[in-house]
């Protein structure tokens, strides 16, 4: 995606046709890359992104909270939200199958290797919201980080799935801006 951009900057901005024929050829390798290898089957047999792959043929299913992030994939413009290997990779890493997928009794979603187990983040929720192809989706997300935020009226880093007050980082201004950023996509301004 990064590539696209530096292609139409060099070209439309610098009129550098050099350097955009490097960004295509190496945003065009790179997509090649994912096809041949990034491409794997999941749990139920369908196929799905990796989050890694090592060239030997082995990878990683699984998701991280943060950003970029295989959820992340049309939020940053990858795909399109109701892409298939798309859907079947959110469904994957929404899933237990995504070692970093908890869930819990007060909230379910990923976390991350830089927070405690069983800690989610309110970035992934936010995102989870946003990536989705449904209203009611979105709003559902809004509930959750609404009643997640261990009434500080602020999104953490991170919170336990059964017990939101405990938490990291008091106050996270990623999380809060994601937070904002689903609430102004739900009301129409995105």
């Amino acid at each position: 995606v990064a590539l696209s951009y530096l292609e139409t900057l060099y070209t439309e901005l610098f009129k550098d046709s050099t350097t955009a024929n490097k960004a295509a050829r190496l945003k065009a390798d790179i997509e090649r890359g994912i096809a041949n290898h990034a491409l794997v089957t999941n749990g139920k047999g369908k196929t799905i992104y990796a989050y890694e792959v090592d060239g030997f043929g082995n990878s990683s299913i699984m998701d991280d909270a943060n950003i970029p992030s295989l959820l992340a994939a049309p939020y940053l413009g990858f795909c399109q939200k109701d892409d298939p290997i798309y859907l079947a990779t959110r469904q994957t890493i929404l899933s237990s199958e995504n070692p970093y997928y908890y869930q819990g009794k007060a909230a379910s979603g990923i976390g991350s290797s830089h927070t405690p187990e069983n800690y989610i983040w309110h970035i992934a929720l936010a995102l989870q919201g946003l990536t989705a192809l449904e209203k009611k989706d979105k709003e559902d997300m809004l509930n959750l980080l609404v009643a997640t935020d261990a009434g500080t009226h602020l999104m953490h880093e991170g919170f336990d799935v059964d017990d939101p007050s405990q938490y990291t980082r008091e106050w996270f201004s990623w999380a809060n801006m994601m937070f904002c950023e689903l609430l102004l996509d739900y009301i129409g301004y995105q």
